[in-house]
């Protein structure tokens, strides 16, 4: 298997569990977690596990005052700074609208490189944002409740963030040769710590939960380092950053098909629009990738 065909598998198989993640949050909060307390946890349930495995695998964990100023900008400004703008933004519009919004990433991804880099993106990729862009507007129900300003300037910082964030990854010469796991293993002890300090001062973290919670809330944290942030990284590393961007966006097709399975929700026009548009930019985007 080729370096161009990993980094679309697993820039997908990253995307498909990403989909799964909010039918897991519904479980922990119906047992009494919150947004910030599954931000928090979601970090620090992964790290021992994270060094678990490093351990094993003799990885060293030392590193340099330069790589660490690395590892607090990508975290602090990308990884978990999108997490406190996604859920923060939850309190103000609907989460349909945050998800739209929040969307927009792979546009910034994009507009990001060619204005910072000067790089050169093809038409062909160009034409997959706008399949992109419809698809994400298709599935947003505008019948959810009130827009509001501060909700919506949120959700568009967190694309902003995890443009950055992607960008970032692919860009920094810094952590571009570090271990992926290793990466992870940093950016989640700063992840938990920012959550940490920002819950307490808000005062909304809630450790008072189910055992039930508290064992979908383990896994959820580790499935997230193992399987979502770990395949992304992958990703953007065999294919770069545009393309990880854009093929994400199967994250909302596999919600949208655990809503129908699950919840018995109705298969609209729209939805079909929606899935359509982002199915038709993906096999653009790995028959192009694939080619090279």
């Amino acid at each position: 298997m080729n370096d161009k065909v990993k980094g679309i598998g697993a820039t997908l198989l990253s995307a498909i569990y990403f989909g799964f993640v909010p039918l897991l949050m519904k479980t922990v909060y119906a047992g009494g977690g919150n947004s910030f307390t599954a931000a928090f946890l979601r970090f620090a349930f992964s790290i021992p596990v994270l060094f678990v495995v490093l351990k094993i695998k003799g990885v060293d964990l030392r590193i340099t005052r330069e790589e660490l100023k690395h590892f607090f900008i990508i975290t602090a400004f990308g990884y978990a700074g999108t997490t406190l703008l996604v859920f923060t933004a939850y309190n103000y519009i609907p989460t349909g609208m945050t998800t739209t919004i929040h969307f927009l990433y792979p546009t910034f991804t994009v507009a990001g490189l060619m204005i910072f880099y000067r790089e050169k993106i093809k038409a062909s990729k160009i034409f997959c944002v706008i399949l992109c862009l419809i698809g994400i507007v298709m599935f947003y129900n505008g019948g959810e409740g009130q827009a509001s300003l501060i909700g919506i300037i949120l959700a568009l910082c967190s694309s902003m963030t995890y443009a950055f964030y992607t960008i970032f990854l692919g860009k920094s010469e810094v952590l571009r040769d570090i271990e992926p796991m290793k990466r992870l293993f940093y950016m989640h002890i700063i992840g938990a710590v920012i959550m940490l300090v920002i819950g307490l001062i808000s005062g909304n973290l809630n450790f008072h939960m189910t055992p039930l919670s508290w064992g979908v809330m383990a896994l959820t944290a580790n499935l997230t380092a193992f399987v979502g942030a770990l395949l992304y990284q992958i990703g953007v590393k065999y294919i770069g950053s545009e393309s990880t961007a854009m093929l994400s966006t199967f994250e909302p097709i596999t919600s949208v098909i655990v809503g129908i399975l699950v919840y018995g929700e109705p298969m609209t026009l729209r939805i079909f629009i929606g899935c359509a548009a982002i199915i038709a930019s993906t096999l653009i985007i790995a028959r192009t990738e694939s080619k090279e």
